[in-house]
């Protein structure tokens, strides 16, 4: 009788934490989305980074290459258990911008590729850091707001990388000038040099009018 009784008392406890466990395992569309896009950045990165080892000319581009394989790898081993426990379905293959990307891939070879990877991935780890920050701003459930900030200095770090990589292979970095700032700075400085011409020749100008007027003798 009293076994009885502890088991419809467990029984009755389970019931009413189900939902509330329940609850706690439903992610938000950010989270899922999240995890999705880490995902396809990851399989991504994978991949080029297979196809940097192959047909990389330079080391520098080789040694990304295996970098890229090796951390992606864990990152995304990460991000497959957390939206496993969260019961996020992960998408079997990266964006088609992606794709669009490895298939230029595999149609460049020597420099041509080295500058082809180093370019496209500094923007992919742009993307990337984007995805993380947002996540880690707006996200709620806290296994995926944990990947994102595991993922960020490894990202980071790659991008630093790739800078690297750029200067070495005189590859324009993008800082969202689209020209390396110059174009920038050469835009604000035309009018500044313009403003200051005017204003030395109003200067002169009002100087000579006041000769003009002092009086004979003065």
């Amino acid at each position: 009788m009293f076994v009885k009784r502890v088991a419809a008392v467990l029984s009755v406890a389970g019931m009413l934490l189900l939902p509330a466990a329940a609850a706690q395992a439903a992610p938000s569309d950010q989270d899922a989305a999240y995890l999705r896009a880490a995902h396809q950045s990851n399989l991504a990165e994978i991949s080029g980074g297979r196809l940097a080892q192959q047909k990389g000319q330079s080391q520098q581009v080789k040694d990304l290459g295996a970098r890229f394989v090796a951390d992606h790898t864990k990152l995304d081993a990460a991000v497959r258990q957390t939206a496993s426990q969260l019961g996020v379905d992960l998408p079997s293959a990266p964006n088609e911008k992606q794709q669009a990307v490895a298939a230029k891939y595999q149609q460049t070879s020597g420099e041509d590729f080295d500058t082809l990877f180093v370019s496209t991935q500094m923007d992919a780890h742009m993307a990337a850091m984007a995805n993380g920050q947002k996540e880690i701003a707006q996200g709620s459930d806290a296994a995926a707001k944990k990947s994102a900030r595991d993922a960020a200095p490894v990202i980071a770090a790659h991008h630093d990388l790739l800078d690297d990589a750029a200067r070495a292979l005189g590859v324009p970095s993008s800082i969202g000038t689209g020209t390396g700032g110059q174009a920038a700075e050469r835009t604000v400085t035309a009018p500044v040099v313009a403003l200051l011409g005017l204003g030395v020749l109003l200067t002169a100008a009002a100087a000579m009018l006041l000769l003009r007027r002092r009086p004979a003798g003065a």
